[in-house]
């Protein structure tokens, strides 16, 4: 009896179930009303309210509602009204946006000789070698002298040895168009070492260390003769003066077991006069330039020299003995001055460069003031012997080679205040 109620029961399961209409909410956001007539494990059919009868696949169906959920009051539902603007639309305020960031463009100083307009100011540092003439001048001078009037001789044991010092230079350079105005300066500084041999049996030997220096200012104008956007010829005329020095005050006089003491030297020169030029400027692109320089120099001056030993006979009686020396010369020189220099031209007006210098000047002696020596017996000698000495020692004088030179290599960096047109960097 139980098993037949229960069949009755499953059998009407769905009548009862689906006598109410259904809904059915697809995943699809559609939704279906109807009476579902018929339902599996994969599907079920649905009887449209017009009729209708569709299969839908279970999982295409998110929900089934058995019973049509109340309709909302449509009063509740209802949304608020909003009041009506009488006086007609507002005006809309102009959007404001803001404008893109300003990407500013690195500018470069425009260098084609057609255009520019800049002032150049440079500094450079390197090494250098100065050897001027007057340890070598005055030690061949002073051996011939000796022998002629049978005195000591010293004679240089070998050139001087000289050791590379600082050289610096400085200076600022005004180019508007084809034209230039340059000026400036060097510093070039050597650590020189010599030795002089007496040739007596028991040598007398003077050695020691001492600074050398030069100094050079110049002037010099210039005009692009033959320039084009990238390059430039320009011959150049100007003025230079240079001031050279030596200083030894540490030099050692040395006889074994019979004289000590020490030797002081001081030699200073100055020379000025014009220069005579040609130039060569290349641009690669903007940012690099390569200028070779050749000038031809045309000096004259003056020299002073003075020089004493100061010693002690190292027997008895310890006799003190000085032996000074004073000597000026008047000269003419002719010269050479190239150089070469590489630069790279940064932003912001900066640059930076490799710069080589070599001055070179031979010299001809014009006149001079030559001491007599004389012992302590001698008698003060008459003016026709001081003339008659003095233009012997100038012969003389005038027989020796007499050249200085100084070389350098700077890095060095420019500072440019540009007036003219300027480039994208």
């Amino acid at each position: 009896m139980k098993s037949k109620i229960l069949f009755l029961f499953l059998l009407f399961l769905p009548v009862i179930l689906f006598a109410e209409p259904q809904t059915v909410y697809l995943r699809n956001g559609q939704v279906l009303h109807g009476d579902v007539t018929n339902q599996t494990a994969t599907h079920i059919d649905i009887k449209l309210q017009n009729g209708e009868t569709r299969r839908i696949q279970k999982e295409n169906i998110q929900r089934i509602a058995y019973r049509e959920p109340q309709k909302e009051d449509p009063k509740k539902t209802e949304l608020p009204v909003t009041p009506t603007d009488t006086q007609g639309p507002k005006k809309q305020e102009p959007e404001i946006v803001s404008p893109p960031p300003v990407q500013k463009q690195a500018k470069r100083v425009v260098r084609n000789p057609l255009e520019r307009h800049y002032i150049d100011f440079y500094l450079g540092v390197g090494n250098g070698t100065f050897s001027p003439q007057t340890i070598d001048f005055y030690y061949k001078y002073q051996n011939i002298r000796s022998l002629l009037i049978g005195a000591t001789p010293f004679y240089l044991a070998g050139n001087p040895n000289r050791s590379a010092g600082t050289s610096v230079s400085a200076g600022i350079n005004y180019k508007f168009k084809k034209f230039s105005l340059e000026a400036g300066g060097l510093e070039t500084n050597t650590s020189t070492s010599s030795k002089n041999i007496g040739p007596e049996a028991e040598a007398i030997v003077v050695y020691g260390s001492y600074p050398e220096q030069m100094k050079a200012a110049f002037f010099k104008g210039s005009y692009s003769a033959l320039s084009k956007s990238n390059f430039e010829l320009y011959p150049s005329v100007g003025y230079i003066r240079t001031w050279n020095t030596t200083k030894d005050s540490h030099s050692q006089v040395f006889q074994a077991g019979n004289v000590g003491g020490k030797s002081n030297f001081q030699a200073s020169e100055s020379m000025s006069g014009t220069s005579v030029g040609l130039g060569f400027a290349y641009l690669f692109g903007s940012k690099f330039e390569i200028r070779p320089e050749f000038e031809s120099l045309t000096l004259k001056g003056s020299q002073s020299i003075h020089q004493d030993y100061t010693a002690i006979f190292l027997a008895p009686p310890y006799t003190l003995f000085v032996l000074p020396a004073d000597y000026s010369f008047d000269w003419k020189a002719k010269g050479t001055h190239t150089s070469i220099r590489l630069s790279y031209f940064w932003k912001m007006g900066i640059g930076f460069f490799i710069k080589y210098d070599s001055y070179q000047w031979k010299y001809s002696l014009q006149d001079g003031s030559f001491p007599i020596t004389l012992s302590l017996d001698d008698d003060p000698p008459t003016l026709s012997e001081l003339t008659s000495w003095n233009f012997s020692q100038r012969l003389l004088a005038q027989t020796m080679n007499a050249t200085s030179r100084a070389t350098s290599i700077q890095f060095g960096v420019s500072k440019t205040l540009n007036f003219g047109p300027e480039e994208n960097y």
